[in-house]
């Protein structure tokens, strides 16, 4: 409570101090995005390709190469033409380790291979996914330059390299019009490789990078700082000004997640949200390019149906968002703590997991702290487990308070025999502790694992409920499970508009556990499949039962969740989310697998378990 009114205080001197200071007007947008497409520079183009609507009519399936509805060279080189040369043909990351691509190169191919974990390689790539398993697992990084196996698979087969908001104009309504399926890419983090998509024209966000920090921001209902964010800028990056500015954000706890993609599209979990809220609570305004080509601002005044789906409805669903606007915090001190304990001589599986459950009976009092804790329990041999904090970190909050708050949980396992030593830091920022605590990017790019994901209610660490979830958290890890726990909640937060279309689900947990699957590198089809249904019928369905009513985050979420309308979004949430998908993009624009309308199409030749992107999209009968 102490650290609420430190929180509370600051806040109060922060807008006292900036009052005085000359009040901008509503942020203008980048003139990157004052380059509009008009109504007369199609006319004087090819309304054909280039016109403004909603266009119906197209057959069951989007154009696919080799169609005769395909667009011809001629028709791309149009396009290409009309967008000042943005247009990029795609070459899969890996193809300079394969001879029968021209780009073979084998020093770039050890490059490849050695940075292929690295997410700001696939980053930087225009198409590749970071989650390859539902690309098809075709062109990976190899040492046999003789194999065949490079193809584009579920990579998209021409991207947009959009610099300016009148190129993702053009992008869409080529799209719409010639009937092309079109995925979005910004860094592509999601679990469900929602940016990937066999014969689609890609729209790739990643230079927009621009970030404008406004010391008193003075729009709508709020009054502050704030930040203005394009599209392409990443967690880092953001955090990085922000501390340059004195002040705080949320952001993702990955490094590379950007903050104005699907990070916020899909609710957005943060080391602060325990303080704060979550990611999507905290934005004012956003620009963004509809489904029919036409460019509109999204916030309590302007388009407030958009403004409540854009901020946790999902993305590639509504249009593409060009820029963001999110408030912004005082700078506060943060204190992390790390410690790790397993199973040994003296400590049996049976006190391992009691100690687990030592620390889940905090849950609800470190998060009413606005702490947040992230960690992991593995099994590294038969009956030998792990616990690691990865870290426990207190906003808010300096090192005495911490470690007054910490002392009976750490008396707790004491009196269980589990001895730790606890390293306890206090640093003065977000950004000094985020650099610190996470030195570096998160491993991305292998194919030998597939996580699922659930959001556990406050009830579950109660005396009532609480060995039945430890026990259907522990039989998961028993059979290989690996866990990666957040001790987390959706802080209430007066200061901003919490009334948006985030999963409600989000409201009431106090924990959210990520679940991976894992197989041989080598793995079959079959043998992935195998253990995909395990993990979603097995051990998850556990974790179903013990949390009824919940659900889950959908960006870090299993892409064969069942029933994901009302897992990912809540099911009175996806009604309207539904509604708004029919009246915004009739035709079907845009589509991203378990994003809102997805269940009205599928892509042809996929495989039970795993479903990959490298089909055709076609549209459901009607009925199906």
């Amino acid at each position: 409570m102490a650290s609420f009114l430190l929180w509370s205080v600051a806040i109060t001197a922060f807008f006292a101090s900036s009052a005085a200071a000359v009040k901008p007007a509503c942020p203008p947008k980048f003139p990157w995005e004052q380059i509009e497409l008009t109504d007369t520079a199609i006319a004087n183009s090819n309304p054909v390709l280039f016109g403004f609507g909603n266009n119906a009519g197209f057959s069951q399936c989007k154009a696919f190469p080799g169609d005769a509805s395909w667009p011809s060279p001629a028709t791309w080189d149009s396009l290409n033409r009309t967008l000042g040369g943005a247009l990029i043909q795609t070459v899969p990351l890996a193809a300079p380790c394969y001879r029968n691509w021209p780009q073979y190169d084998a020093a770039t191919c050890q490059y490849i291979r050695e940075h292929w974990g690295d997410p700001n390689l696939h980053i930087n790539d225009p198409t590749s996914a970071m989650f390859p398993i539902y690309q098809g697992r075709t062109c990976m990084p190899t040492e046999d330059p003789d194999s065949s196996n490079c193809t584009l698979g579920g990579y998209a087969s021409y991207s947009v390299a959009v610099t300016t908001v009148s190129q993702i104009q053009l992008a869409l309504n080529f799209a719409r019009n010639t009937n092309v399926r079109l995925v979005v890419k910004n860094t592509g983090h999601d679990f469900a490789d929602k940016s990937i998509g066999a014969g689609a024209l890609s729209i790739w966000t990643h230079k927009l990078k621009d970030i404008q920090f406004l010391a008193d921001y003075d729009c709508g209902r709020y009054r502050g700082p704030a930040f203005k964010l394009a599209s392409g800028v990443l967690t880092e990056e953001v955090y990085k000004v922000a501390e340059q500015n004195n002040v705080t954000v949320a952001g993702g706890e990955c490094r590379t997640v950007g903050i104005a993609g699907g990070y916020i599209a899909g609710g957005g979990h943060s080391p602060i949200s325990s303080l704060v809220g979550m990611g999507a609570d905290q934005v004012l305004s956003l620009e963004v390019v509809l489904p029919d080509g036409r460019y509109v601002t999204a916030n309590e005044d302007s388009y407030p149906d958009l403004y409540w789906a854009l901020r946790g409805g999902g993305g590639s669903t509504y249009g593409v968002v060009t820029s963001v606007t999110i408030r912004a915090y005082p700078k506060i001190p943060i204190t992390t703590m790390t410690f790790a304990f397993t199973t040994g001589p003296n400590i049996t599986a049976d006190t391992f997991f009691a100690g687990l459950g030592a620390y889940m009976r905090y849950f609800d009092t470190f998060t009413s702290a606005g702490a947040y804790g992230y960690f992991l329990v593995v099994s590294f041999a038969p009956g030998e487990y792990l616990f690691q904090f990865m870290p426990m970190w207190a906003n808010n909050m300096t090192a005495p308070a911490f470690n007054s708050l910490v002392t009976p949980f750490l008396t707790d396992l004491a009196n269980l025999g589990i001895s730790v030593t606890p390293n306890i830091t206090e640093y003065p920022s977000m950004y000094t502790a985020y650099t610190n605590t996470w030195p570096g990017p998160e491993r991305v790019g292998t194919t030998d694992s597939h996580a699922a994901s659930r959001l556990f209610p406050r009830e579950n660490f109660t005396p009532s409920k609480l060995n039945e979830t430890l026990a259907a958290v522990r039989y998961a890890v028993e059979r290989g499970g690996i866990l990666i726990g957040y001790n987390i909640r959706a802080a209430p937060n007066p200061s901003v508009n919490q009334n948006n279309s985030v999963n409600p689900a989000w409201r009431k947990a106090t924990a959210f556990f990520l679940l991976a699957a894992s197989w041989p590198a080598n793995a079959t089809d079959a043998q992935i499949q195998a253990a995909s249904k395990t993990l979603t019928t097995d051990w998850m369905e556990r974790w179903r039962a013990v949390t009824p009513g919940s659900g889950t985050y959908m960006s870090e979420a299993d892409i064969n969740e069942p029933d994901f309308q009302r897992e990912f979004y809540g099911a009175g949430h996806y009604r309207w989310l539904y509604r708004l998908k029919q009246e915004y993009d009739p035709t079907g624009l845009f589509y991203a697998p378990t994003a809102v309308g997805s269940e009205d199409w599928y892509v042809t030749g996929q495989v039970e378990w795993l479903p990959t992107q490298n089909g055709r999209l076609c549209r459901k009968p009607e009925g199906k």
